[in-house]
């Protein structure tokens, strides 16, 4: 007999669109958008699990889905997998786990080894210490014995902590400040003043193919008849090519076209000969 995370239902495109509607109008397990509903509706599909399932299990912790560490025990169990609590109080917990593909493994958690990996100051460890710790314990230990069960997630606590380690960096860099861990304890912050900024590399600059093209038809024209090319740019008040916008490069550049096609017609069209003193084609006009 089928287990309740499993459904034998296919739904349609349309049925998962509307449950989407109705889970994202709840904003319950963290669903902000019909469309992040629908994509997490279609990962349980593929999963045969139902899509309320689905949305007890799964939450999305930003804006990336995660499992509750009770839904990866839960997976582990139906899995064939067995786990024991040694044990499991606000500052230490120990969890046993084996399953015949993968072994098995104990995993111990405690709030020194908490305070090492820079987790406390995520407020959820003051206050669900217990909970916390067996969380960690959970995820370790099945990612450890028998990772398919999870699927590449990580779960909801584990989310959390990186939500708000990002989310403190972000606050002290705009405070002018970084972290920096000292004797492999929990991170500190630093004033930047006190640290030598390392140089940025300088980002490359893409040129997309229309640019390009334009660019390369631009220094053609002025190749071929500089004086032209530059009066007429002065006419349109742009100081190179690098100037034109892209919704007036048509414009511009026939219009330069057609200038050095009417010199042609009474005298010969000026070349590139005008050059520096060095001899070398001025490209400052590009």
């Amino acid at each position: 007999m089928a287990n309740e995370l499993t459904t034998t239902k296919e739904y349609s495109v349309q049925e998962i669109a509307q449950m989407g509607q109705i889970f994202a109008k709840s904003g319950m397990y963290g669903i902000k958008s019909p469309e992040m509903a629908m994509t997490l509706m279609f990962q349980a599909q593929a999963e045969g699990i139902h899509p309320c399932k689905a949305m007890q299990e799964y939450h999305v912790i930003n804006g990336k889905p995660s499992l509750s560490s009770q839904a990866m025990l839960a997976r582990f169990q139906l899995a064939g997998g067995t786990a024991k609590w040694i044990k499991r109080t606000a500052t230490e917990a120990t969890l046993y786990v084996s399953h015949k593909q993968g072994g098995e493994l104990e995993v111990t958690w405690n709030i020194d080894r908490a305070k090492r990996a820079g987790l406390l100051g995520n407020p959820s460890w003051t206050k669900y210490p217990e909970a916390m710790l067996s969380a960690r314990c959970i995820s370790e230990a099945i990612r450890a014995v028998f990772p398919a069960c999870l699927g590449g997630m990580y779960s909801i606590e584990e989310e959390e902590d990186i939500a708000y380690e990002s989310a403190e960096k972000r606050h002290l860099k705009a405070q002018g400040k970084q972290e920096v861990s000292i004797d492999n304890k929990q991170a500190i912050p630093q004033d930047t003043q006190t640290q030598t900024p390392a140089k940025p590399k300088a980002a490359k600059k893409e040129i997309d193919e229309d640019t390009k093209q334009f660019m390369d038809g631009m220094k053609g024209l002025w190749t071929q008849a500089p004086e032209i090319y530059k009066s007429t740019m002065d006419e349109f008040g742009f100081k190179s090519a690098n100037n034109v916008p892209p919704e007036r490069r048509g414009e511009v550049f026939n219009t330069i076209v057609a200038n050095i096609s009417k010199a042609a017609q009474h005298q010969s069209a000026p070349t590139a000969d005008e050059q520096t003193d060095n001899g070398e084609v001025d490209n400052s006009l590009f």
